[in-house]
């Protein structure tokens, strides 16, 4: 177990958290008595342009193994504090999730002020959206007799996937995980195709809604879903776009107030090596803990295949978490905030025509793309009558952006089949350009880029090789340090140290005179990736400093602007 460290130097907390607004109205709706479902998001995320340097040369499995253990510790060491002093106030259910670096936990009103009073807390969210869940098919009804005389289901061959297995690339080797009611993983069609980790008595997957490693569906969009994507065609139809993939049953809480499920769900992704997450789920808009997951799954290299939802055709009607940023800008995506895993499909007809219920952009929820917004969705895919596996065998036909989802995650599985060393940006880019453009031209609120092409994008992803993009110079392999986070900082200081070989450590901070004015650590620290979480001392005041590590003879540093 590698060392984390918190080092809390007394000082004023001059900042705290806050309290989001649509909190603070549930809040002046309850009483003193009643608990409120909360995310409680704590200071301090892995840096992305880090994690891609400290991994230079490792491959796609090493690299998420990397970014998972990393993730886990910072948000250990940055939470340590918050769940300490929730445990002696008025919350149940404290759950910690290093994915989003947040606790969830039901809270009364005195006690979320009181936690957002503290100043490594960023902030504090509702978790419970109780029109939030499933996105729902607006349609399921049985097959007729045209469908059932199919040997391929239309949208498997609309997209060209047959052609890109004719080039040999059926998703071997990748793990799509479906984020979802569950998978009747005993269907003749999936069976063979489900994952199973024997060694660590993990079979099939996880179920988070009853907390138990049996994911069996007992609902039936999951299994619908989990068809489109490896559906085999053992029992007449082929249904899936990858039928060589893996496919990892994740069951969630899928009704209103089942967004922790949700992230335990990407975890359970990301700790159990799935490279593709196809989601298909619903709340509000705007959910920071959604998108903060959604971030840190694009920094371990996951790609999210997410519905847009069923609530168009009006403007800005898209969920979170399809509400989140793609992994890589469309030339026509003006605006350049943040990026996640995200990728929001649409749903298309047989006939390529935009579904009268597919939700649109574009995403204004966001501070950093105001204005004229996100443009989403992403892309579109088959959802109007799609034929796919039915809960307890056979099949059925469901309409839904549900259904275009995994079409999307199935096509992400094919060209990295063809081409494991792609970053995600790399993938989203690949499956943007080789779209089929509709409606208006380039990338619009409607169709997004246009309808995936699975032979297209194989094709382009044998062409290009993967390296990961980086806005940083690399460091030395032996030892790295991340960029401080935030970036000014008030009051927290998040950052991680790497070494190659353990050894004693001197961790300061100096300032633009090379003046040592603080010491973080002075102590042997492991081989791996380190947390650490600094309070600033009250008597340091505003100014540009840097934090250096020294270890094993070697230095590196970090830039940190102090703001008070």
């Amino acid at each position: 177990m590698k060392q984390i460290i918190v080092l809390l130097v007394v000082a004023a907390m001059a900042l705290a958290g806050s309290i989001d607004p649509n909190l603070a109205v549930i809040m002046a709706n309850s009483t003193d008595t009643d608990l409120i479902p909360v995310f409680i998001l704590a200071h301090g995320q892995v840096d992305r342009n880090w994690v891609n340097s400290a991994t230079d040369g490792m491959n796609r499995a090493e690299r998420q193994q990397f970014a998972v253990s990393a993730m886990k510790e910072t948000a250990e060491v940055a939470q340590r504090g918050i769940i300490a002093e929730l445990n002696t106030t008025n919350s149940e259910g404290i759950l910690p999730l290093w994915m989003a670096n947040a606790v969830y936990c039901q809270a009364t009103r005195a006690t979320i002020r009181r936690m957002a009073d503290r100043a490594d807390v960023v902030l504090i969210e509702g978790a419970a959206d109780p029109e939030g869940g499933l996105i729902e098919p607006v349609e399921v009804r049985p097959l007729n007799a045209e469908e059932r005389g199919k040997g391929l289901a239309w949208g498997v061959a609309k997209i060209n996937a047959d052609d890109a297995w004719a080039l040999g690339y059926e998703g071997q080797g990748i793990t799509v995980a479906v984020i979802d009611t569950g998978t009747d993983y005993t269907h003749p069609d999936l069976a063979s195709v489900m994952w199973h980790d024997t060694p660590a008595g993990l079979h099939y997957g996880w179920d988070f809604y009853d907390n138990d490693n049996d994911p069996m569906d007992t609902h039936g969009h999951g299994t619908h879903t989990g068809g489109s994507i490896a559906g085999m065609g053992t029992s007449g139809t082929e249904t899936g776009v990858a039928p060589s993939a893996t496919l990892m049953a994740i069951r969630i809480n899928y009704y209103g107030g089942g967004e922790p499920t949700w992230i335990q769900a990407m975890e359970f992704a990301a700790d159990h090596g799935a490279s593709v997450m196809s989601t298909s789920l619903g709340s509000g808009q705007g959910n920071v803990s959604l998108r903060t997951a959604n971030e840190n799954s694009l920094t371990a290299g996951l790609y999210h295949s997410v519905a847009a939802a069923n609530s168009g055709p009006g403007a800005s009607t898209v969920l979170s978490p399809g509400d989140g940023p793609p992994p890589w800008f469309h030339p026509d995506q003006v605006l350049h905030g943040g990026n996640s895993a995200v990728v929001t499909v649409g749903a298309t007809n047989s006939s390529d025509v935009i579904a009268s219920f597919s939700s649109r952009g574009p995403v204004v929820c966001w501070s950093d793309y105001p204005d004229t917004g996100l443009i989403d969705p992403d892309i579109s895919g088959p959802g109007v009558d799609v034929v796919s596996t039915a809960w307890n065998g056979g099949y059925t036909t469901m309409s839904g952006t549900s259904m275009a989802t995994p079409h999307l995650a199935g096509v992400a599985a094919l060209i990295l089949s063809a081409n494991p060393a792609l970053t995600v940006a790399q993938m989203d880019s690949i499956i943007e350009v080789t779209s089929l453009d509709l409606g208006t031209s380039g990338k619009d609120n409607t169709y997004g880029a246009g309808r995936v092409d699975a032979y297209q994008a194989v094709v382009a992803a044998l062409s290009m090789t993967g390296t990961e993009e980086s806005q940083g110079a690399a460091l030395p392999a032996a030892l790295g340090i991340s960029n401080i986070s935030p970036n000014p900082v008030s009051n927290f200081a998040s950052f991680n140290v790497y070494t190659a070989v353990s050894g004693a450590a001197d961790i300061s901070v100096f300032d633009v005179t090379g003046r040592r004015v603080a010491n973080i650590d002075n102590s042997d620290i492991e081989s791996g990736a380190n947390a650490y979480n600094w309070q600033i001392p009250a008597e340091m005041g505003s100014g540009v400093y840097f934090v250096r590590a020294t270890i094993n003879g070697g230095t590196v540093s970090s830039r940190m602007t102090v703001v008070r």
